[in-house]
């Protein structure tokens, strides 16, 4: 290949990659949005990819696997709706901030496994499920408050914003699983096939709880800690209260 051909193709990838760099250096509640954004999506998908060495290893009920996934989807048919509804007397941000503090400690209530019975664990991811509505709906509903805050300029660039913003969800989603791999590989977890029987060592059994509770419980605290440094919605309902 030719090098002016190579040029040539490459010089989509370094726009593309110039365009997210400039949009992130231009809108620092974006990046702040996109940053927090990122660590909750990887940590959802975490969860989702962890949750069915959880149930056969932990619960040692692999059937149950539907059950708790099912726990974890179907309350955002109701939360939805009512986490919109906070929103409009509380705020995007602090509703967006209990939903991240919920879905910690949802995470870590799982920790105890079934030694509490299995209705705590069914309760915690309920509670997994309802935070998990509110990490989807405010986020996306906080971008095009930050476009616009940036100014018309940047509202032009509406289109570059979405890219970059796809891109994150993307990434996250893609992440959560290899991060609980990398959980799992660091227990000295042993892969099975199907229909074979493995015995996985204590390391192992410690890795595939710790990995499925505290890291996405630990992941999640810093996308909170990160989305603190959001200022929007504050100054919002600050000119609301001054007006």
């Amino acid at each position: 290949m030719r090098r002016s051909e190579r040029e040539r193709r490459a010089r989509p990838v370094r726009d593309t990659l110039a365009d997210v760099r400039s949009v992130l250096r231009a809108n620092a509640h974006f990046r702040v949005l996109a940053a927090s954004y990122l660590l909750a999506s990887t940590t959802t998908h975490l969860v989702l990819a962890g949750l069915p060495y959880y149930t056969r290893y932990e619960l040692g009920r692999p059937g149950f696997t539907t059950v708790l996934m099912a726990a974890f989807v179907a309350p955002a048919l109701i939360a939805t709706p009512l986490w919109f509804r906070l929103s409009r007397r509380a705020g995007k941000q602090r509703c967006l901030l209990a939903a991240q503090s919920g879905f910690a400690l949802g995470a870590l209530g799982l920790a105890a496994g079934d030694r509490l019975g299995l209705a705590p664990v069914v309760a915690a991811t309920l509670l997994l499920g309802v935070s998990f509505a509110g990490i989807q709906l405010f986020p996306f509903s906080m971008v095009p408050d930050a476009i616009r805050e940036a100014g018309p300029g940047e509202l032009a660039r509406t289109g570059s914003y979405l890219g970059v913003w796809t891109a994150t969800e993307a990434i996250g989603s893609a992440a959560g699983p290899y991060v609980y791999a990398g959980a799992l590989a660091l227990g000295g977890f042993v892969a099975s096939r199907a229909g074979d029987q493995v015995t996985q060592s204590a390391q192992a059994h410690s890795a595939i709880l710790t990995g499925f509770t505290v890291v996405p419980a630990a992941l999640m605290v810093v996308s909170l800690l990160l989305q603190l440094r959001y200022r929007l919605d504050a100054r919002a309902r600050s000119g609301r209260t001054a007006g």
